[in-house]
């Protein structure tokens, strides 16, 4: 049985070396989710990587344009 690593709000926020006010605006656009648990905002590990990966994807795409 594998369990899902979820970061609190704080921890995502250094995690993905945001601000908080980022962090909120990417989990009310969507791009990062997130659920409630106790009150508290939860992340998982792969909503944390998901996002990462698309945005380390954009740069590289836009490299290849201008080779």
């Amino acid at each position: 049985m594998t369990t899902e690593i979820a970061f609190s709000f704080d921890e995502a926020v250094r995690t993905l070396g945001v601000t908080p006010e980022k962090l909120n605006r990417l989990i009310e656009e969507g791009k990062v989710k997130s659920a409630r648990e106790g009150g508290r905002t939860r992340i998982s590990r792969r909503a944390i990587l998901d996002y990462m990966a698309e945005v380390s994807a954009v740069p590289a795409i836009e490299r290849s344009k201008r080779r």
